[in-house]
């Protein structure tokens, strides 16, 4: 047995997904800085960033598919191996048997879009998390 219903609203439709585009456009950048200073010299960085996901270029997406899988080695003294993380994750891995070493390792991730009422939903939080983590290598 089919039932009709009539189509949802726009307002059934926000709460529903998180919102809508009613045609004005809608910007969303997301990008991932990962950083490693020893000494207060940048000793590695790998980032990737997309300024207008909506539009995102063959470049910026190859530049994207290519941070899954990057691993970083930093390495300080003598006698450090790197034990590779396995096949595809990304990771940066630190190694130092020096004394006395400042070492800051830095990840930043930088999400945004113009209209944040539109993305109330959890949903969005959720997709972020999970590239989030991705991006960690876990």
């Amino acid at each position: 047995m089919n039932a009709w219903s009539p189509p949802a609203s726009n307002a059934q439709l926000d709460a529903m997904r998180g919102g809508f585009d009613n045609g004005n456009g809608l910007l969303a950048s997301f990008g991932i800085d990962r950083v490693v200073y020893v000494n207060g010299s940048l000793a590695a960085r790998t980032s990737v960033s997309i300024p207008d996901i909506g539009h995102m270029t063959a470049a910026q997406a190859r530049a994207l598919a290519a941070f899954d899988g990057v691993v970083a080695v930093v390495q300080g003294g003598q006698g450090n191996t790197a034990a590779l993380a396995p096949s595809g994750a990304t990771a940066t891995v630190i190694q130092n048997s020096l004394d006395g070493q400042h070492i800051q390792s830095l990840t930043t991730i930088d999400a945004s879009v113009d209209h944040l009422a539109r993305f109330r939903s959890a949903r969005l939080g959720d997709s972020l998390q999970g590239a989030l983590i991705q991006s960690l290598g876990h």
